[in-house]
Protein backbone atom coordinates (compact mmCIF):
# COMPACT_ATOMS: atom_id res chain seq x y z
CA UNK A 1 0.00 0.00 0.00
CA UNK A 2 1.09 3.47 -1.41
CA UNK A 3 1.87 5.61 2.26
CA UNK A 4 1.09 9.34 2.11
CA UNK A 5 3.20 10.65 4.81
CA UNK A 6 5.93 11.26 2.42
CA UNK A 7 5.86 14.89 3.58
CA UNK A 8 8.39 15.37 6.43
CA UNK A 9 9.11 19.41 6.60
CA UNK A 10 6.46 21.53 7.94
CA UNK A 11 7.96 24.30 5.30
CA UNK A 12 7.23 21.87 2.77
CA UNK A 13 3.70 21.29 3.67
CA UNK A 14 3.16 25.41 3.87
CA UNK A 15 4.13 25.92 0.66
CA UNK A 16 2.36 23.32 -1.25
CA UNK A 17 -1.35 24.71 0.17
CA UNK A 18 0.38 27.81 -0.62
CA UNK A 19 1.12 26.98 -4.18
CA UNK A 20 -2.69 27.40 -4.90
CA UNK A 21 -3.09 30.60 -4.09
CA UNK A 22 -0.80 32.32 -5.69
CA UNK A 23 -1.58 31.08 -9.08
CA UNK A 24 -5.15 32.14 -8.41
CA UNK A 25 -4.24 35.31 -7.47
CA UNK A 26 -2.03 35.52 -10.58
CA UNK A 27 -4.68 34.31 -12.74
CA UNK A 28 -6.94 37.15 -11.39
CA UNK A 29 -4.40 39.65 -11.46
CA UNK A 30 -3.64 38.99 -15.01
CA UNK A 31 -6.88 38.77 -16.22
CA UNK A 32 -8.04 41.94 -14.56
CA UNK A 33 -5.52 43.48 -16.88
CA UNK A 34 -6.04 41.94 -19.84
CA UNK A 35 -9.38 43.08 -19.46
CA UNK A 36 -8.02 46.67 -18.42
CA UNK A 37 -6.57 46.95 -21.63
CA UNK A 38 -9.59 46.06 -23.96
CA UNK A 39 -12.15 48.73 -22.61
CA UNK A 40 -11.42 52.47 -22.33
CA UNK A 41 -10.87 54.67 -19.52
CA UNK A 42 -14.73 55.54 -19.20
CA UNK A 43 -15.84 51.93 -19.27
CA UNK A 44 -13.63 50.42 -16.99
CA UNK A 45 -16.14 51.00 -13.94
CA UNK A 46 -18.72 49.01 -15.72
CA UNK A 47 -16.13 46.55 -16.90
CA UNK A 48 -14.94 45.54 -13.85
CA UNK A 49 -18.04 45.42 -12.19
CA UNK A 50 -19.21 42.52 -14.55
CA UNK A 51 -16.35 40.70 -14.27
CA UNK A 52 -16.40 40.34 -10.37
CA UNK A 53 -20.57 39.62 -10.79
CA UNK A 54 -19.33 36.59 -13.27
CA UNK A 55 -16.12 35.65 -11.12
CA UNK A 56 -18.60 35.29 -7.85
CA UNK A 57 -20.95 33.57 -9.86
CA UNK A 58 -18.74 31.34 -11.52
CA UNK A 59 -17.45 30.71 -8.05
CA UNK A 60 -20.69 29.58 -7.05
CA UNK A 61 -21.33 27.46 -9.98
CA UNK A 62 -17.96 25.69 -10.00
CA UNK A 63 -18.22 23.37 -7.40
CA UNK A 64 -21.59 22.13 -8.17
CA UNK A 65 -20.43 21.51 -11.73
CA UNK A 66 -17.26 19.83 -10.85
CA UNK A 67 -19.37 17.45 -8.63
CA UNK A 68 -21.61 17.10 -11.17
CA UNK A 69 -18.98 15.91 -13.67
CA UNK A 70 -17.11 13.93 -10.74
CA UNK A 71 -20.21 11.76 -10.43
CA UNK A 72 -20.71 11.18 -13.80
CA UNK A 73 -16.87 9.81 -14.43
CA UNK A 74 -17.41 7.58 -11.40
CA UNK A 75 -20.78 5.91 -12.92
CA UNK A 76 -18.32 5.38 -16.23
CA UNK A 77 -15.85 3.85 -14.96
CA UNK A 78 -15.62 1.21 -17.88
CA UNK A 79 -15.98 3.43 -20.59
CA UNK A 80 -13.75 2.58 -23.61
CA UNK A 81 -13.21 5.65 -24.09
CA UNK A 82 -11.97 8.15 -21.77
CA UNK A 83 -12.99 6.09 -18.55
CA UNK A 84 -13.63 7.49 -15.25
CA UNK A 85 -10.99 10.25 -14.06
CA UNK A 86 -9.83 10.55 -17.23
CA UNK A 87 -12.97 11.97 -18.41
CA UNK A 88 -12.87 14.81 -15.63
CA UNK A 89 -8.70 15.61 -16.30
CA UNK A 90 -10.02 15.53 -20.37
CA UNK A 91 -12.59 18.37 -19.24
CA UNK A 92 -10.52 19.90 -16.62
CA UNK A 93 -7.37 20.45 -19.42
CA UNK A 94 -9.77 21.47 -22.36
CA UNK A 95 -11.39 24.62 -20.18
CA UNK A 96 -7.99 25.57 -19.25
CA UNK A 97 -6.47 25.21 -23.02
CA UNK A 98 -9.39 27.10 -24.05
CA UNK A 99 -8.46 29.62 -21.66
CA UNK A 100 -4.93 30.03 -22.64
CA UNK A 101 -6.08 29.84 -26.25
CA UNK A 102 -8.18 33.33 -25.58
CA UNK A 103 -4.90 35.42 -24.61
CA UNK A 104 -3.28 35.21 -27.99
CA UNK A 105 -3.39 38.02 -30.14
CA UNK A 106 -6.19 36.77 -33.18
CA UNK A 107 -8.43 36.46 -29.69
CA UNK A 108 -7.90 39.00 -27.87
CA UNK A 109 -9.79 42.02 -27.06
CA UNK A 110 -8.11 45.40 -27.72
CA UNK A 111 -9.71 48.69 -27.81
CA UNK A 112 -9.47 50.57 -30.83
CA UNK A 113 -7.78 53.64 -30.96
CA UNK A 114 -9.59 56.49 -32.94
Amino acid sequence: MCSTNFIKSPAAEFDIALFPCCLQTSIITCSFILMNKAVDQHQRGKANGISMTMMSLFKVVGPAGAGVLLSWAQKRQDAVILPGNQMVFFTLNAIEAIGVLMTFKPFLAQRHEG
